[in-house]
């Protein structure tokens, strides 16, 4: 049983030797089934970048979220809650806040005390201004006046002293003496009654005109002002004779009334 033949035991090597593979009825079928597996991998690899490329084209689609993850979303409110929110709900300020807000506000009340300082420095100058101004112009107006009254006063004073007639001298002499001082009168103490039988034995006629006058000086309550007169002078029977005259007249305020205290006549 043992011995066996030795072509029969390389029929059975060359039997296991035989090449491996499908028979034909084999091969047919296994090139049937091939090209199906290929297109069922092709539709899957197909598929697949199908659902990727909707997943890419949802990934462009959705809206990129910046920001952490894990931040919250914020807390969407009205614009009452905003204006709410952005009004003080306390009295109470941080030292942070207070050392902040100092400079601030003290830098325009500080501005505000200067400029209502200047203001009143200004407004006190031009008070005082003002009234130096008025006062001034009171003086000067005052001034004037008095000048004028001295002018004018000198004006009568020249065209009484200027104008007498032998037939009325006494009444003459009298209205150019109650213009003047006491102390003027005086000078014809005694010498009225004289002076007055002059004038009526000489037929003294004289008539004065008051050219021009002017205010010379001030001192005191008294004024001087020199009066141009021209005298148009006839004495008896003789031709009227033109005489000029210049006069420095001082008048005086003595209680309210101008008097006339000095007559001199002037070359």
């Amino acid at each position: 049983m043992t011995d066996e033949d030795p072509q029969a035991g390389q029929r059975v090597r060359r039997r296991a030797s035989r090449s491996a593979g499908p028979t034909g009825a084999d091969a047919d079928a296994a090139a049937v089934v091939v090209p199906t597996e290929k297109k069922s991998a092709e539709q899957k690899s197909a598929e697949q970048k199908s659902a990727e490329q909707k997943a890419a084209e949802q990934k462009v689609a959705a809206p990129v979220a910046l920001g952490k993850p894990d931040t919250p979303p914020e807390k969407v409110v009205s614009g009452d809650q905003v204006a709410t929110k952005a009004e003080p709900t306390g009295t109470t300020e941080t030292p942070a806040e207070t050392a902040v807000d100092t400079p601030v506000r003290s830098k325009p009340k500080a501005g505000l005390v200067v400029g209502i300082a200047v203001a009143s420095v200004i407004a006190v100058a031009l008070t005082a201004l003002t009234v130096f101004l008025l006062v001034d112009r009171n003086k000067a107006s005052n001034a004037d006046e008095d000048r004028a009254r001295y002018v004018a006063g000198a004006r009568t004073t020249a065209l009484n002293l200027t104008t007498l007639h032998a037939d009325t001298a006494a009444a003459d002499l009298d209205k150019f003496l109650a213009g003047t001082t006491d102390e003027f009168k005086s000078q014809f103490d005694g010498r009225k009654d004289s002076f007055v039988n002059v004038l009526g034995q000489a037929g003294v006629q004289t008539d004065g005109e008051v050219l021009e006058a002017g205010f010379e000086k001030s001192d005191g309550d008294c004024g001087t002002s020199l009066v141009a007169v021209r005298a148009m002078q006839k004495n008896g029977d003789e031709a009227p004779a033109e005489r000029n005259y210049r006069l420095r007249i001082t008048m005086c305020d003595v209680d309210g009334q101008l008097l006339a205290s000095n007559v001199e006549f002037v070359p």
